[in-house]
């Protein structure tokens, strides 16, 4: 009796532990003026700049214009985070944020890191005039706007203790608009690690519930009769689905061209389709304490839901959805009515899905009310799924093993087999676990050669560049062709094209010198990096990288040549790059230049 009690017990201490605010003690904006100390970087990886900022409704402003328009005024203030409704009493339009954030001395001219989610429904973030960050396209029209959620990590550097950021918002699609997330700041360092910890941390319960919803549907299809594994299994994928399309949006990382509409959309028919699944099991769980008439209305809702939610507006079944919750909210009470009857007539699995449907409720009371600001906290519903899918999957696993044990014609095997269910699911989990982690390394890596590849090349040429467009460091780009690969291989075969690709990667690899990294970007084509080198360096460095090449003597043909290279050189000096692409396109002309000049050669533009 008291180990149920201590059961009964874990959702209250999980609600409690979540509604911890860890905001008490950082300041907050006063009048569109934010003061932050040294204290306040080095206690906490990332801070919100939340408070009172400037507020210009309807309109566009720049910095200079909001500085005009002060010297004459003094505009309105706004709470960050907060929806339109609260203030302005409409969900449409578009407005001007401004805020002025006054950083310790010592952080001047130090990198930053500002990181957010989406603002309903696409916004522009810049910093001193300089934007940093956007989702969608802000315009003053349903016309000219593009929605768009996704979240934002970006960098800069301070030139003064004063910053300023301007912040434009529209929606014209949603039903909720404004900045209704939290903008963060802090040091790269910590807001990297508090991005990645919470981007693993999230793609590992994913990936768990995932396998674990799959394994319940394996289960089915060896004991159709077992419909409850079907329902769980697929409760279990749709939970998965939806995580990926909620806040914060990991499915843009994954499905880069899925429109915004769609993303949204998916969100909320899953929630439709877990309402829908959710019933359904209970009817194969409890056929007896549960009707058949609220099951089959509550389908019909459902699917009538699902149907508008496709063929609609957002601003039609974002409002539908409010009405639909009500309604939820009834068949949540039904439900714990059907548990509770189910206990009371000591049905062998009504406890642990008591105990799983309070774990989940706790999750979801904290996300409510972190999404109305009344606390500060990470968002737990996924964590919330997690525990619930797996308190479930222990407790149809008794079921199952009870059902088992009666039977007489199952062998021993199988009993010992679900007596470790438990360990299994473990197992496979951190299995899981694992291959998540080496496939987001194998994401970054090429696969002939083992060097990073064109991802990993655009991905951190974007922040070199930023780098080197904030301060005075050069950065240039190497681009490397094989000369006359084609005839190798054609000479050769392919199989010997490619170890030669190998050797030359690992061969550019050992070459590189610090704060440079080379990678595969196509073919037979590899670039490197370096920053914060000069002119004469780099130029000294690439014509070492084609000796080096030389020098191996790699066989070409039968006639006793061997093997070079053509190297396009670009550089930031002397240009004004205002994109990276400008400084591989100058690579590029280079790398032609060599190769229309004969070949083994350096050309610098």
């Amino acid at each position: 009796m008291k180990l149920k009690l201590y059961l009964l017990c874990i959702p209250l201490l999980f609600l409690l532990a979540s509604c911890t605010n860890s905001e008490n003690n950082l300041p907050k904006a006063k009048d569109g003026v934010l003061v932050l100390s040294n204290d306040n970087f080095s206690a906490n990886n990332k801070i919100p700049l939340n408070g009172e900022w400037e507020f210009f409704w309807e309109e566009l402003l720049n910095e200079s214009e909001i500085k005009e328009r002060t010297k004459k005024m003094n505009p309105p203030n706004i709470n960050v985070p907060s929806y339109w409704e609260d203030s302005v009493y409409t969900a449409h339009g578009y407005g001007t944020y401004y805020l002025k954030v006054i950083l310790p001395i010592d952080k001047v001219g130090n990198t930053l890191a500002i990181t957010t989610v989406n603002q309903g429904t696409s916004y522009t973030l810049t910093v001193d005039g300089e934007r940093i960050a956007s989702n969608g396209y802000v315009g003053n029209s349903k016309e000219t706007s593009i929605p768009e959620y996704s979240d934002r990590l970006v960098y800069f550097t301070p030139r003064d203790r004063e910053i300023n950021i301007v912040l434009h918002v529209s929606n014209f699609t949603h039903k909720f608009g404004g900045a209704f997330n939290p903008v963060y700041i802090g040091t790269p360092e910590k807001v990297m690690y508090t991005h990645n910890i919470q981007l693993a941390t999230s793609m590992f319960i994913i990936g768990g519930i995932l396998i674990m919803g799959v394994y319940e549907i394996f289960i089915y299809l060896f004991r159709r009769k077992e419909k409850v594994f079907l329902y769980f299994g697929l409760i279990n994928i749709v939970i998965a689905i939806y995580s990926l399309f909620k806040m914060p949006y990991y499915y843009n990382k994954i499905f880069t061209d899925v429109p915004w509409i769609w993303g949204h959309r998916i969100e909320i028919i899953s929630i439709y389709l877990l309402f829908l699944l959710y019933l359904l099991l209970g009817k194969s769980m409890y056929p007896k304490e549960m009707k058949k008439t609220p099951v089959l209305i509550g389908v019909i809702i459902s699917l009538v839901c699902i149907v508008l939610t496709l063929v609609s507006q957002p601003s039609f079944y974002s409002s539908l959805l409010e009405y639909v919750f009500i309604i939820l909210g009834i068949y949540m009470i039904y439900n714990l009515y059907v548990v509770l009857l189910a206990y009371r007539r000591k049905r062998p699995t009504a406890l642990v899905n008591l105990i799983a449907i309070m774990v989940f409720f706790a999750a979801v009371v904290n996300d409510v009310f972190a999404s109305l600001n009344f606390i500060e906290s990470l968002p737990f519903v996924t964590i919330g799924f997690f525990f619930y899918v797996l308190i479930q999957s222990i407790n149809l696993s008794r079921e199952f093993a009870l059902k088992l044990n009666e039977a007489e014609d199952l062998s021993f095997d199988l009993k010992k087999l679900n007596l470790s269910l438990d360990e299994k699911i473990k197992d496979r989990t951190e299995e899981l676990y694992q291959k998540n982690e080496e496939l987001e390394r194998l994401t970054l890596l090429d696969g002939l050669t083992g060097i990073y590849n064109r991802r990993y090349f655009e991905e951190h040429l974007t922040i070199y560049f930023e780098e080197a467009r904030l301060s005075t460091k050069l950065l240039a780009v190497l681009m490397i062709d094989v000369d006359n690969f084609k005839l190798y291989n054609d000479q050769k075969g392919h199989v010997a094209g490619d170890h030669l690709l190998i050797n030359l990667a690992q061969l550019l690899n050992d070459l590189c010198i610090p704060n440079s990294f080379v990678a595969r970007y196509g073919g037979e084509e590899f670039s490197i990096v370096l920053m914060d080198y000069s002119v004469q360096e780099i130029i000294q460095f690439a014509e070492n990288v084609r000796l080096a090449v030389e020098e191996q003597k790699y066989e070409q043909s039968s006639n006793s040549t061997y093997i070079t290279i053509s190297i396009g050189v670009s550089s930031t000096e002397n240009h004004s790059f205002v994109h990276k692409e400008e400084l591989i396109k100058r690579a590029d002309q280079a790398l032609y230049a060599s190769k229309s000049n004969g070949k083994n050669q350096v050309t610098f533009l």
